[in-house]
């Protein structure tokens, strides 16, 4: 089972748009999708109450019932389970990205952000997690993307693709729905796939090199 941990301590980054689209998208390409909300703030929970569609599935999570729920999950045949963090809570994601199999930081691109994203690898390192940073909300001249990836990438693994700050975000959030599902042939749609699809092989690759670790 993969479990993908969404976090960074700075609030603002885009964490709960990140971690929604994502578990939709991994529903859409066929894998059984969990999203865990361990936010106080039950932003994701109340996007996905909202819903019409019964896919991803979402369980709302206090922090000590976490192991639970993923125990849960395994149990029922979960293949991707998300989990979305909160800000500015510090230590209480240790153990969500403890359990993780690949965490995910998402940064804005100003030399602020990527600054005040240092605790939080700090305890991804800590943990020995394998991470990456997704660059959010970047403005469309590509520029900014460019030297946040530059900054990012002495640090750790970035994706290749950004997303930009676009109108069909809001709006398809505001309607309960992944841009994806908004307008699946909307630029923020390719943003998306082409994120999950970069992660997955990430994960994919460190699933095998372990896996032939094991055999050999």
């Amino acid at each position: 089972m993969k479990i993908w941990t969404i976090t960074n301590q700075k609030g603002g980054a885009g964490k709960t748009v990140l971690a929604t689209n994502i578990a939709v998208e991994g529903s859409k390409t066929g894998l059984k999708t969990l999203l865990i909300d361990l936010d106080p703030q039950l932003s994701a929970t109340k996007w996905w109450e909202a819903r019409d569609a019964e896919t991803p599935l979402l369980i709302k999570c206090p922090y000590n019932q976490l192991i639970d729920n993923l125990n849960f999950a395994k149990q029922q045949g979960f293949e991707l389970v998300i989990i979305d963090t909160a800000g500015r809570e510090g230590l209480k994601h240790t153990e969500a990205i403890e359990k993780a199999t690949f965490a995910i930081i998402p940064c804005q691109p100003s030399l602020d952000d990527c600054r005040s994203a240092l605790p939080t690898v700090d305890i991804i390192k800590n943990a020995k997690t394998p991470f990456a940073f997704v660059i959010t909300r970047c403005p469309s001249s590509g520029e900014d993307f460019q030297e946040a990836k530059n900054s990012l990438s002495a640090i750790g693994l970035v994706c290749n693709t950004p997303t930009i700050e676009r109108k069909c975000y809001k709006r398809a959030y505001a309607e309960n729905l992944s841009v994806c599902e908004y307008d699946a042939n909307d630029k923020g749609a390719g943003e998306i796939k082409a994120i999950f699809n970069w992660i997955n092989s990430k994960q994919n690759r460190l699933e095998n090199t372990q896996l032939t670790r094991v055999v050999g």
